[in-house]
C-alpha cells in the first residue's frame, strides 16, 4: 500500500531535487503530470496539488484533509484497539487458542487448521450494495478439533455445514466459531460451507487512519481494499497473512457491467440479465490480498509480457481519457526493471485496475492492483509490482514486520523512478538522508500500530537497504535480495530471518549496520 499523502509529497521533493528540469522535461512519454505533481486528497474532497520544492524542505506541511494518515514519529503510547476487533468474550470457548496473536492485531487469524484453499461464490446486488454468497473452505487440521474460529465481520450468517453435514456456530464480535457434529481428526482434511448475505460494512482500522478498509461501494463502483485486516468484512476466512491458499472466486452481477478479481479469467457466462465471472488464483494469497471489483469499467488487454511470461491486462473506468490508458504504458518497462533484479514474476498475470474516483491510497492487491487517477504515475506504478515479490509472494508472519514489505517496495520504486527521470539516485537518497535525520524519524521495528503506513516504514526502511548496499557493494546487495525471495517465495518470512540472511552474505558488520537503522531511536549519521 502506498498512502497519498506525505511520503509522496517528501519523495517527489526530493526526486526533483536529483533530477535536472532537462531530464524531466525531454522523457517524452514517461511520466503522467502526477510524477512531478502529486495530488491530496480524500475520497470525498476536492483535490489540490503540491508542487515539489526545488530541495528537500525539512519540514512537510500538508493541506488539511480529513483522510491523511498521521506523521507523528514512533510514541511510547499504546495504540487503540479498534471497536471493530473486539477481544472475544463467550461463555463457551470455541477453541483454545482464539487468534494467533499477531503483534498489533493479536484477535486475527485463528490456530488449529490450515487452510489450503477458498471457493467464494458472490452475488452482488449493485444498486443494494448488498451480496448473497457462500464461501466453501478447505482446509488441513493441525490438531484434534472439536470446533475451531473463522474471521466475519457483520452479514448475516444462514448456515455453516462441516464435510456436507450441519454444525452449530456462534457469533461474537469478528469470530465465527463452528461447532461440528463430530471432531475433526488432526492431520485431516475437512470442508466448511458458510452461506450469508447483507450489505457488507468498511470498518476502521487503527492502523490505516486515512481510509476505511474492506469492502467499499462508491458511485457505483465496489471495490475491495482489506490491507490489513478488512477481508473479513466480506468473506469468511483465517484473516492473517501467516495462512495463505488458493482462491476461486465468482462474482455474479448484471449484465452491462464488469467483475474483476485476482489470477486469470478462467470463465464468463451471461444468464437472464446476470453475468458470472470466474477467477482462479493458483498462488498462495494472503486474505488481505483477494480482491473484488464490480463497475463500469473497460478491460484493456496487452497479451503477456514476453514469450510465455505472465498475462498482462488493465481494467479502466470505460469513460476514462486515454491519458489513463498512456500513464499504464510504462508497466512493461517496471517489469523488465524489476525481473532484472529480482528473477521471474512470481504469478501467472498483472495488471492494474483504475477507479474513476480519487483514492487516498493505491494497493497491491494480487496480479490487480488498485489505484485512483492521480497514483497511476511511474514510481506507485513501480511500488505496487514490487509488491507482488515482496508483500505478496513474500509476506510478513506478523504485522509488525511490515516495514518488510513497504521499505522493500519503496526502495525498489525509488530506483525505478530515478533511473526513469535520469535522476541522480544516490543525491537523492543522500537528501532522503537528511529529511530523516533533521526530522528524527524513529526506526522501523519501533512504530505503534497508528504508523503502520508511517513515514518510517516507508523511508527509513528503504534508507536501510541503501545503507546495506553501499556497505556491502551490488553484486552481494541484489545476492541477498534475491535469496531473501527465493527462500520465502510463496510464504511468509520476518526481520531475525532477513538479519540471518544478512549476516551469512555479508557478515556480522552488515548486520550491525542494518539493524542500527531498523532499531536506534536516532537515524545513523552516515549511509
Amino acid at each position: 500500500m502506498l498512502p497519498r499523502t506525505r511520503p509522496i509529497v517528501v519523495a517527489v521533493a526530493l526526486l526533483a531535487a536529483a533530477c535536472s528540469s532537462t531530464a524531466v522535461d525531454e522523457t517524452p512519454d514517461a511520466a503522467p503530470a502526477t510524477s512531478v505533481a502529486v495530488t491530496t486528497t480524500t475520497q470525498d474532497s476536492t483535490p489540490t496539488t503540491t508542487e515539489p520544492a526545488a530541495a528537500p524542505a525539512s519540514t512537510t506541511t500538508e493541506p488539511a484533509t480529513t483522510s491523511a494518515p498521521t506523521t507523528t514519529e514512533p510514541t511510547t503510547t499504546p495504540a487503540p484497539v479498534p471497536e471493530e476487533l473486539p477481544a472475544p468474550t463467550t461463555t463457551r470457548p470455541p477453541t483454545e487458542a482464539e487468534g494467533l496473536g499477531d503483534g498489533f492485531y493479536p484477535f486475527l487469524g485463528n490456530g488449529g487448521y490450515d487452510v489450503l484453499h477458498y471457493d467464494i461464490d458472490l452475488d452482488v446486488d449493485t444498486e443494494m450494495n448488498a451480496i448473497s454468497a457462500s464461501t466453501t473452505i478447505e482446509a488441513l487440521a493441525v490438531e484434534d478439533l472439536e470446533a475451531f474460529n473463522l474471521d466475519l465481520l457483520g452479514l448475516e450468517v444462514h448456515s455453516v455445514a462441516v464435510d456436507g453435514a450441519h454444525a452449530e456456530f456462534d457469533r461474537y464480535g469478528h469470530e465465527l466459531a463452528v461447532h461440528p457434529t463430530s471432531p475433526v481428526s488432526a492431520n485431516s482434511q475437512f470442508e466448511v460451507e458458510i452461506v450469508y448475505s447483507g450489505s457488507p460494512e468498511p470498518l476502521d482500522d487503527p492502523g490505516v487512519p486515512f481510509a476505511r478498509m474492506g469492502w467499499l461501494h462508491r458511485e457505483g463502483v465496489i471495490y475491495t481494499a482489506s490491507e490489513p485486516s478488512g477481508a473479513m468484512t466480506w468473506f469468511p476466512s483465517n484473516n492473517h497473512p501467516i495462512d495463505k491458499a488458493t482462491f476461486e472466486i465468482r462474482i455474479t452481477v448484471p449484465e452491462g457491467l464488469v467483475a474483476a478479481s485476482n489470477g486469470l479469467l478462467t470463465s464468463e457466462t451471461t444468464t437472464g440479465g446476470r453475468t458470472t465471472f470466474e477467477w482462479r488464483m493458483d498462488d498462495p494469497m494472503a486474505t488481505y490480498l483477494a480482491a473484488v471489483y464490480v463497475g463500469d469499467f473497460e478491460r484493456i488487454d496487452h497479451g503477456p509480457l514476453y514469450e510465455g511470461g505472465p498475462l498482462l491486462r488493465d481494467y479502466v473506468p470505460s469513460n476514462s481519457s486515454p491519458e489513463v490508458a498512456e500513464a499504464l504504458a510504462v508497466t512493461p518497462d517496471v517489469f523488465a526493471f524489476l525481473e532484472e533484479l529480482l528473477g521471474p514474476y512470481p504469478f501467472d498475470a498483472y495488471g492494474t485496475i483504475v477507479m474513476p474516483f480519487p483514492l487516498g491510497f493505491a494497493l497491491e492487491n494480487q496480479t490487480l492492483s488498485i489505484h485512483g487517477p492521480a497514483t497511476i504515475s511511474p514510481g506507485i506504478i513501480a511500488h505496487e509490482a514490487a509488491h507482488q515479490w515482496f508483500g505478496n509472494s513474500v509476506s510478513p508472519e506478523d504485522w509488525r514486520e511490515i516495514w518488510l514489505n513497504e521499505g522493500f517496495a519503496t526502495y525498489l520504486h525509488l530506483m525505478f523512478e530515478a533511473e526513469h527521470f535520469e535522476a541522480d539516485f544516490n543525491e537523492f537518497m543522500g537528501g532522503l538522508h537528511a529529511h530523516l535525520s533533521t526530522e528524527g524519524t524513529g526506526p522501523p521495528k519501533g512504530i505503534e500500530l497508528q504508523d503502520l503506513f508511517g513515514f518510517s516504514v516507508y523511508y527509513r526502511g528503504a534508507a536501510t537497504l541503501h545503507a546495506l548496499r553501499l556497505h556491502t557493494g551490488d553484486e552481494t546487495f541484489f545476492g541477498i535480495l534475491r535469496a531473501h525471495y527465493d527462500r520465502s517465495a510463496g510464504g511468509t518470512t520476518n526481520t531475525t530471518e532477513f538479519l540471518a540472511l544478512v549476516d551469512e552474505m555479508a557478515g556480522p558488520d552488515a548486520v550491525d549496520l542494518v539493524e542500527s537503522w531498523l532499531y536506534d531511536e536516532a537515524v545513523p549519521d552516515t549511509l
